[in-house]
This record gives C-alpha cells, structure tokens and sequence, in this order.
C-alpha cells in the first residue's frame, strides 16, 4: 500500500479474514495515542494486569504496584509485545478492557477496516479476534501519522529504567529483525510490529520509506522467517512500480443543470435553470497497469435551487474515490447568476405616480384646450359635469316651486279681501 495516498498496489488475499496474533497491537497503540495528553504520566500495574495473561506469553515481568510512564509502556508494547504492559494500558486509558476494546473496534470501522474485529488489545487468540491484510494496513496507515508512533517503532532498542520493584534496567531489543543489521536487514524499513501465535502463524505490517515515498506491507499467516522475505520482496516491487499523474476527474466533462424554483402566488414555479460544473481538474499518481474500474464518483448536489443564485456561487461538491479510498472532495460551482422574479403589479394611473417604477413609462400629462373635443374627452371635466348639471336642476326646481306657491297664497289673500269689502275697487287695500 502507498502509505501517502492508501493506493492498493499489489494483494493477494488481502480481505480474507486471518488472526492477527500481536500486530493488533498497532491498533492498541493507536488508541492510547489518541487519548493520552501526557505521555510522561504514570501507570501503576493492578492484579488484573499482571496475573490476567497466560505465563507462557510475551511480557517483560511486572509486578503488582510497579509503575511506568505511558511512553515506556509503549516502548514495552511494540518493541518485545509485553502482553501485561498492554492490559495495563488499557485498563488506564478506558477504565476496563471491555471498554477499551469498544473504543478499538470503532476506531477500525472509523478508519474503513471493516472486516476487523478486536475481541482483546494484546492479540492473544480468540476465534473471533479476526482482521484482513487490507484492514491491518489501513491501521497502520493511520497510526503513523503520529510522531510518538513513528519514533517507537524505528528504535531497535530501549532501556526502561529501574522502578518501584526492580532496581536494574530492563533492556527491550525490536522483535522486528529488519531494522537491524542482520539476514533480513531491509534499509528501507522505518520499523513495524511482529506477531506470532500457533493459530495466526507469522504476522508482520511494516512500514518502509525510500526517496520520497513512503509504502506500507502487511503479511499474515506467515510461515517462519517468510514474513520478512515476502516483506523485502514486496517492497523491491513497490519502490520499482513507476507512478505517474493521471487526470482522475476532468472538470470539462461534468456539467448538469439545476432547474430554480420560486413561489409565486402560492405556487412553486420553475423559473429558470442554472448549469454548474467542476471547480477544478484532480490528478492522482497511478501506477501504469490502473484501471478505470478503480474510479468512483459520488456526487452531492440539490435537486432544485431558489433565487438568488450568484455567478461562481458553490452549489455541490462531487467525491473522488480511487480504489474505495476517498482521495478529494471538489467544489460544483454555477455558471450562471439567476435573480429573483418580481411580477408586475396591478395599479391604476394614481398608483403609478404615487409609486413610480423605473420599468414603467410614466403617465401623459392631461390636455385641457387643445380644442373642443380633447376638452369635452377630459376625464376631470366629465367628472365634475355630472354634479354641476344636478345641482343646477334642484336650484330650477327649487325656484318654480317657490313662485308657485307664491301665487297660490296672492289668489287666497286676493279672495279673502274680496269676500269682506265687497268688489269695489277703494275698498281692496283700505
């Protein structure tokens, strides 16, 4: 495995599920490292720590009330696979191996190591304490990220110094033979961890750098010293394996467009659509037997957008994934700019002027003495004649009435007068 990019670069049964024996203890390293804040703090060894491991298992002889820092038991833990060292560890940083065990199983199926599962963190056997080559590697991938991780694993020896309980120093030599000068000496190896029970056989994952690349093997069921040669074997071929830059998404090849929604009048209605492509191109080193089954999109974008919509604005992102691993997240951006629709609203004259849009003409100004009939046409004048017109009608007949009854009162006054003094014309208005 490339150890920079996860790329899978030669395998062969790398799902099958096998017993990792104490390579399991990358994954207890990982744990610890994640939730230890001071490495120089001390853990003190409980009954359960120390008489909890088979006797005939690797450990380098603590007793009960014994104490050493998290960084020493670390030491302890990779470099000679102190199966009491581990417990101990876990018991410190989760309070119990149950819970320890927990925190390390959903640590793998965070990491994609799906086909793992840890039932103890020393690797002692259990039928189903299982992992795959694929998944070990993916662990070791992600543990050496860390500094602390890295130092630990690339030290052929370390010296625990005298404790509580023993007063000389405990000399821890790597069971990883090549990191050493020796028979399997591999100078590009930075280090790794071994593991061994009957039922796992051999176990190695190994993590190896060379000008300027850094790969990742991992063996299991191994069969004597056939670990370390498959290892320097699968490395020769890994640092030979020519890698070159190979456009894995093209930008110019994607696009898609969104239809843009707005409600109007109560009513979703399609406005508009906006077209929106990949922010950029991604490249990717493959080696030359690639294969574009290798390559997987998924894609995250809305099913319908609303207004406003500006130019460059991001609206999705698509996923690239090369052989299932997540290589780079790249932005889905719009081509177009889409504003909101304003429908035009229904007013009369005096509206336009009370309220002017700049998109509608404004109003002609009324002409009153261009002549007889543009005056007759005006609506003001057409307003104002229909009240004139009444209003002159009761004053006429107001007036009529008034002189009529005026008569008629003369006449009676006229035929009284006459009945008193008689026709005779002196008398009338004597």
């Amino acid at each position: 495995m490339d150890a920079a990019t996860g790329l899978v670069l030669y395998e062969n049964e790398a799902t099958a599920n096998m017993y990792p024996a104490s390579i399991t203890k990358i994954m207890t390293a990982l744990v610890v490292l994640d939730h230890a804040h001071d490495l120089t703090e001390r853990i003190m060894f409980c009954n359960e720590a120390v008489f909890s491991i088979p006797r005939d298992s690797s450990h380098i002889s603590m007793d009960v009330y014994e104490t050493l820092s998290i960084k020493e038991a670390l030491y302890a833990m990779m470099l000679r696979s102190a199966n009491e060292v581990t417990v101990a560890l876990a018991l410190h940083i989760a309070g119990s191996v149950e819970d320890f065990v927990d925190l390390m199983n959903r640590r793998a199926a965070g990491l994609g190591a799906t086909d793992t599962h840890f039932v103890n963190p020393t690797g002692l056997h259990s039928r189903n304490h299982v992992s795959t080559a694929y998944d070990m590697a993916l662990i070791m991938r992600e543990a050496i990220r860390h500094p602390v991780f890295r130092e630990i694993i690339a030290t052929n020896r370390f010296d625990i110094p005298p404790t509580e309980r023993q007063p000389e120093y405990r000399h821890l030599l790597n069971t990883h033979q090549q990191i050493r000068p020796g028979p399997f000496f591999d100078e590009t190896i930075v280090g790794g961890k071994t593991g061994w029970t009957t039922p796992a056989g051999n176990t190695l994952v190994s993590y190896a750098y060379r000008d300027g690349r850094s790969l990742i093997v991992s063996v299991l069921r191994g069969e004597g010293t056939g670990a370390f040669t498959d290892t320097s074997a699968l490395l020769a071929y890994g640092f030979a394996l020519p890698m070159e830059p190979v456009i894995v998404f093209d930008s110019a090849t994607y696009s898609v467009a969104i239809p843009v929604y707005q409600e109007i009048d109560g009513y979703p209605v399609e406005t508009d659509r906006v077209t929106i492509k990949a922010e950029r191109d991604l490249t990717f080193e493959l080696p030359p037997d690639w294969s574009h089954s290798w390559i997987r999109y998924e894609l995250s974008i809305p099913e319908t957008l609303t207004p406003p919509v500006l130019l460059g604005q991001p609206i999705g992102r698509v996923t690239v994934y090369v052989q299932n691993i997540r290589v780079d997240d790249i932005a889905l951006i719009a081509r177009d700019a889409v504003f909101a629709y304003i429908p035009a609203p229904e007013t009369t004259t005096h509206e336009y002027i009370a309220t002017p849009y700049p998109y509608y003409p404004a109003p002609e100004e009324p002409q009153f003495f261009t002549g007889r009939l543009s005056f007759l046409n005006n609506e003001y004048i057409l307003t104002l004649a229909i009240p004139i017109a009444l209003s002159l009608v009761t004053i006429v007949i107001s007036l009529i009435a008034t002189i009529t009854r005026r008569k008629r009162h003369m006449r009676r006054l006229i035929r009284s007068r006459q009945s008193r003094f008689g026709r005779y014309p002196h008398y009338r208005y004597k």
